[in-house]
């Protein structure tokens, strides 16, 4: 059951790697509230519009993720949501959820314009603000425990980082609310993305771990002390790559890690932050 549930965040890691960006309360409930921004009269942040429901046969749109004001998604499983909201990439996942059912969902939830703070939220926040939601509409309620996990370290290769330190971004213009602050907020963002292709900009060595959870199938500890922002591209060919296709014969995710990124990853065991799954249950109708 355990390898079931990677196999899914493997499949479902490229899509949530930009909205999902630990955790230790007993409760999904406890954990939210603790986290929450609150609105310009200091009541907790909530979602106030929310949608869930199986997904039928009309295409999706827009871009899913965590943004501005609200989360989309489309055609995801319930383990794809509990992944977002709980930032959990590759930390293992006990306990399967909605046993036996297969059912894909869509998933709307906005925060009505005047409760936003004037402080934009960020994806992370936004994502967080999923938990209360899940507890409510799936019941979903869980807990955490340490264990001792097979992980991989980042520690710099020999000869050295090969990645390109990012340029400082350019001050806002005058007059933009961000003015006071002398400068526009770092993010790590994908130039282009494939099966076997990440090109990103101005990312941290956290971002890079982030990246390498989901084709390397595990935690990922950054040993190596950098705290810059990073340009890279990194091609390797997936481990379930046809031997006919164009990306057959490329490098290994390890091997490219270390020739293109100067980076080397090593097995080890860790403790980590495990979510336990204790109970939950169709979702009720909107």
């Amino acid at each position: 059951m355990h390898g079931a549930l990677i196999s899914l965040r493997n499949r479902f890691h490229c899509t949530f790697v930009a909205a999902a960006l630990a955790l230790a309360t007993p409760s999904a409930q406890a954990q939210s509230n603790a986290q929450l921004p609150t609105t310009p009269s200091g009541k907790p942040l909530a979602f106030t519009i929310v949608s869930i429901k199986r997904h039928g046969n009309t295409p999706g749109g827009g871009v899913e993720g965590c943004y501005v004001d609200g989360c989309h998604f489309v055609d995801r499983p319930l383990l794809a949501f509990i992944m977002v909201a709980y930032n959990l990439s590759q930390k293992p996942i006990l306990g399967n959820p909605l046993p036996g059912d297969s059912d894909l969902f869509d998933l709307d939830a906005k925060i009505d314009l005047v409760d936003l703070p004037a402080t934009p939220l960020t994806s992370r926040q936004l994502a967080d603000m999923l938990q209360p939601v899940l507890a409510d509409r799936f019941k979903l309620r869980v807990h955490h425990e340490t264990r001792a996990t097979p992980v991989y370290n980042i520690v710099l290769a020999k000869g050295g980082l090969k990645m390109k330190e990012s340029a400082p971004p350019a001050p806002p213009p005058p007059g933009d609310p961000r003015s006071p602050t002398g400068a526009l907020p770092r993010r790590c963002l994908p130039k282009s993305v494939g099966n076997g292709l990440r090109v990103l900009h101005d990312c941290t060595m956290n971002d890079v771990r982030n990246i390498l959870e989901g084709p390397t199938g595990r935690y990922v500890i950054d040993k190596t002390g950098l705290t810059g922002h990073y340009d890279f591209e990194l091609r390797w060919t997936p481990d379930d790559t046809p031997a006919d296709s164009p990306l057959a014969g490329g490098p290994s995710i390890f091997t490219a890690v270390q020739e293109q990124l100067g980076l080397k990853l090593e097995p080890s065991t860790a403790p980590v932050d495990v979510l336990v799954i204790d109970s939950v249950q169709k979702p009720t109708p909107n």
